[in-house]
């Protein structure tokens, strides 16, 4: 019979139906005892390295006793939980212990490291792309996550993560290029639960999503992470992802489409309530396109800023996040606005007095919740200058 360990998104060892589960949240030695030998089974684990892992310092001199009692325990846990196996899984010999390699047992580590190499030897590109997708399949999630903090598990979680990461990129562009967008997305949607911040897994949802003509959910899922990245980072997209927000609003006219029809279809799109959310360069070209328009209109147009501090208190990500929400509901459903940096949103008013304004950013401030209103380090309304030919 062949036992299975499972490392990848937890740990657990499969003994045919018997499924045996790490349930702490945090590993114990007898499970980190476990994990370490199966991790390092092709080896001898000596006394003194094991001890280096398992011991205190000022305990070393019992390492020996220690490490016997962990053994221990550890046989007696797997035969409770009903391991056939669990006597003769662990061997004491040479000075150490080790795994036992006689007993036929899978780690889902070495399959997925089999599966990502051997995916780099094969150029028949579908054959390649069905070992890259096994490949992310095994992959679960991080490496002993209870275990993470542990100084010998943080490379190994790293190389492994990073592993993935590359697979998972690897297989998008292939899926891409076959078409199968639908896969493609169910696999962004993994591969950013696993690293949300990978600006490359990013460009291929949004891109994915785009092949999909899923525009309006293109649209959402940009707004979410642009709001994440300045939350957490502190930082804005790259170019690259930028340019992808001009493509999720500008979709392609279909060849023979009439102006009716192309009215109605991007009309359909906007047709949702409250005011205007754009990005950064859209808000830009919407403020030159108006100043341009100023002189003949003769209305004012003005840009009010909203600014918070920007310092690691969860009050200004929460004072960041509440003006995201009360903003929109203040605004009639032709203004604009835009979050310009991780701590300063934009609006674009038009029609409106220089009193107007003052209202309305004071009405947004009083919906604001007291705790967050010290975070607010400024509001500024400007009129629009017009541009003279």
């Amino acid at each position: 019979m062949q036992i299975r360990v499972e490392t990848l998104g937890g740990f657990a060892i499969v003994d045919g139906r018997n499924r045996i589960i790490e349930q702490e949240k945090r590993s114990s030695k007898t499970w980190k005892m476990l994990q370490y030998l199966v991790t390092h089974r092709h080896k001898i684990v000596t006394q003194e390295e094991l001890a280096d892992v398992f011991c205190e310092e000022d305990n070393m001199e019992s390492a020996g006793s220690a490490l016997r009692t962990i053994v221990y325990r550890a046989r007696t846990a797997l035969a409770k939980a009903g391991l056939s196996c669990a006597d003769s899984l662990i061997l004491t010999k040479g000075g150490g212990y080790s795994w036992n390699t006689e007993i036929n047992c899978a780690v889902d580590i070495e399959e997925f490291e089999t599966y990502y190499k051997s995916a780099g030897t094969i150029v028949e590109e579908e054959t390649r792309l069905e070992m890259l997708l096994r490949a992310c399949e095994l992959y679960r999630g991080d490496f002993l996550p209870n275990s993470v903090g542990e100084l010998w598990v943080m490379p190994l979680s790293r190389f492994y993560r990073s592993m993935y990461i590359s697979c998972a990129l690897d297989a998008l562009k292939l899926l891409g290029q076959f078409g199968r967008n639908v896969e493609a997305e169910k696999l962004c949607a993994k591969a950013l639960y696993i690293d949300p911040f990978d600006e490359r897994i990013i460009e291929y949802h949004l891109k994915v999503l785009i092949a999909q003509s899923k525009f309006s959910d293109a649209h959402d899922e940009y707004k979410r992470v642009e709001a994440m990245f300045f939350d957490v980072l502190g930082v804005s997209f790259s170019e690259n992802l930028r340019a992808l927000y001009a493509v999720i609003h500008k979709p392609e006219m279909q060849l023979g489409m009439t102006l009716d029809n192309l009215l109605e279809s991007w009309l359909k799109d906007a047709n949702f309530p409250g005011a205007y959310y754009c990005d950064l360069s859209e808000f830009k070209t919407f403020v030159q396109i108006e100043a341009r328009s100023v002189p003949r209109s003769g209305q004012s147009t003005y840009i009010v800023m909203f600014e918070t501090k920007h310092d690691a208190d969860i009050r200004s990500a929460g004072a960041m996040k509440q003006l995201g929400i009360i903003i929109p509901k203040n605004l009639r459903m032709g203004d604009l606005y835009t979050r310009s940096g991780p701590s300063q949103y934009l609006l674009m008013l038009n029609s409106l007095t220089y009193e107007d304004c003052k209202m309305l950013v004071n009405r947004i401030m009083h919906d604001l919740d007291s705790k967050y209103l010290p975070k607010v380090t400024g509001t500024t309304i400007k009129a629009l200058a017009p541009l003279l030919s």
